[in-house]
Parts: C-alpha cells; sequence; structure tokens
C-alpha cells in the first residue's frame, strides 16, 4: 500500500520541512494555508512530488454532512469544459538549503491512510524535524507578540524548543477535545513513528466578540504578526535564508489598524472597553528575542574591547 500513498518525482538533500494546510480547522488568520503559500512564493519553491490519487480517493467523500459545498473538491470549466480533475492537492516542494514545505487539504476520512503518506515522505526524502504550523482565533492584544503554542513528538525535544519563547500545550487533559491536523499527526509520529521529531506551531490571531460599523467582527483576518513570530523562531530553528522584513511590516499595520478599530468601539461602549483593557491585563505569552549570530572576527573584536576596558574599581 505504501507505493500507492506518494509520487516523489525528486528526492533533494533536505533536513526540514514546514507543513500547512488550506480549508482546515485550525487556520484562525490565514496562518496554515496562508503561510504556507506565502512561503512557497516567496522561496520559489518547486513542486517536487504529492500523495497519490489513492489518497485522495480514500481520505476525502465528495460531501460532508452540513457543510453545504465547502469541503467537496474543486472543480472548474472554462467554455463549458472542464480544465481541471476533481482531486486534491497534497504537494511537496522544495525550497532549496535543505527546506521542504508542503501545502495540503486536510483530510476529512481516514487520518491513518493520511499520516502513513505523510510520514513515508519524511521518511523518503530524509527530513530530521518537521514542524506544522497552525492558528486559532481569540482576544489577542493586537500590538504584542503573538502567543505560541507547542506540542511536539518527542521528550527529548522539549528542551531545544522551549528556547523559542513557545508554551506547552495541555489540550484535551481535562477532557474529550478533538486534535487539529497538526495535533494528530504529532501524536500519531509519538506512538507510531517514533523516529521522527516532528512539533506543532500554533499561533493566536486576534479576534475580538465585537462587530465593527461595517458590520465585520474585529479582527484580522489574515494575521501577518502571526506569520511574523512563528517565522522568527523557524528561521533559528532551521537556519532558513529569508528576509522577513515584508511581513513585519505588514504585520505592524494590520496590528495598528485593529487597535484603532478596538480605540473607536472602546470610545463608544464603556462595557466593550473594560473586556479589551481586562484581556490585555491577562494576556500572557512566552516572549522570544532572536539571538545575533556574529562572526568569529567580530566576536574576537568585541572580545578584545571588553578584556581591555580600564578597570574603574
Amino acid at each position: 500500500m505504501a507505493d500507492e500513498l506518494l509520487i516523489l518525482n525528486e528526492k533533494p538533500s533536505a533536513k526540514y520541512l514546514i507543513a500547512g494546510w488550506r480549508r482546515q480547522w485550525s487556520d484562525g488568520g490565514d496562518i496554515s494555508s496562508g503561510l504556507s503559500r506565502y512561503l512557497i512564493n516567496t522561496l520559489g519553491a518547486k513542486k517536487i512530488g504529492e500523495m497519490s490519487p489513492t489518497v485522495s480517493k480514500m481520505c476525502y467523500p465528495f460531501q460532508i454532512s452540513g457543510t453545504h459545498d465547502a469541503f467537496r473538491p474543486r472543480a472548474a470549466f472554462q467554455d463549458g469544459l472542464p480544465s481541471s480533475p476533481m482531486t486534491q492537492n497534497n504537494g511537496f516542494y522544495d525550497a532549496g538549503n535543505g527546506l521542504i514545505l508542503f501545502r495540503g487539504d486536510e483530510p476529512w476520512y481516514r487520518i491513518d491512510l493520511y499520516g502513513e503518506s505523510f510520514f513515508q515522505a519524511i521518511t523518503e526524502l530524509g527530513i530530521e524535524q518537521t514542524v506544522m504550523v497552525e492558528g486559532y482565533n481569540g482576544p489577542a492584544p493586537p500590538e504584542m507578540e503573538r502567543r505560541i503554542g507547542c506540542v511536539y513528538s518527542k521528550a527529548e525535544m522539549k528542551e531545544t524548543l522551549e528556547k523559542f519563547g513557545v508554551q506547552f500545550s495541555n489540550y484535551g487533559s481535562l477532557g474529550r477535545q478533538g486534535p487539529t491536523i497538526g495535533m494528530a499527526l504529532v501524536t500519531m509520529a509519538h506512538y507510531q513513528y517514533p523516529e521522527t521529531e516532528v512539533f506543532r506551531l500554533g499561533a493566536m490571531a486576534p479576534m475580538y466578540p465585537f462587530t465593527t460599523s461595517d458590520k465585520q467582527q474585529a479582527g484580522i483576518a489574515t494575521d501577518h504578526r502571526s506569520f511574523y513570530d512563528i517565522m522568527r523562531r523557524l528561521r533559528a530553528m532551521f537556519q532558513i535564508d529569508i528576509n522577513l522584513s515584508e511581513l513585519e511590516s505588514l504585520g505592524n499595520a494590520e496590528s495598528r489598524q485593529l487597535q484603532e478599530t478596538l480605540d473607536e468601539i472602546g470610545t463608544s461602549d464603556p462595557e466593550a472597553q473594560q473586556i479589551i483593557a481586562r484581556v490585555k491585563a491577562d494576556y500572557s505569552y512566552a516572549r522570544y528575542d532572536e539571538q545575533v549570530d556574529l562572526t568569529p572576527e567580530l566576536d574576537q573584536t568585541l572580545r578584545d574591547i571588553l578584556d581591555n576596558m580600564p578597570d574603574e574599581s
């Protein structure tokens, strides 16, 4: 069955994989679908393979009750003639420098089969570490660093991960809660694929229970600040050569706009103002400051300066 689940046209030298999903439950702030798309486009990643038609056939029923057409396969026509087959898109992309990107459609059935295909790709590509990026909506103060939750597959990973400003999740420990696709794959890795190192980063994208003047919920639909805060960590972890200034700029602009909206709402609604103030006071996150890597020459120069400073004691 394994040979029927994965099609890899190329097997480049690879160490790391970043995965995201379209049309999935944990895509608040467009983080899972949007960040994976942004990285593929920005890094000029080349498609090298995909999960096979067997996965499309077995993991995606035509209709899920109560969802209308949201989860049906995509169909397209040109001048009345079908222009693309009704298949799901679960593709692997080579971004160069040892980095593989995955962008897929969340499976609706047979997570065991989907996971088998996913972990087969990890094995065949020689991936050392895999991260799933996801998002959820919540009342995060827009001007503050995003909260990044984390679950991981191997106990020995924790010591390294905690250096990157993440909060380890206790999701589901107090009662039954269904997993996200990222959580499901981390759980499968822990119990069924123990040789793999897999973790999930989930960011809270700002969304408040208020309606704006144009009848929209007060929040950030595509939260580039979450993209930025996740990628600051992954850039350091995976040594990715990527300029994040665009994400930083977009995130700051979106956050300022939301803060202005919240200020307007609070001015006209004292109860809303109390909620906004309480959210900011109660908000907690693990701060992350990127370390600056010095060249050996600059490091030695700084050491020489410190060693030769006059003793004023």
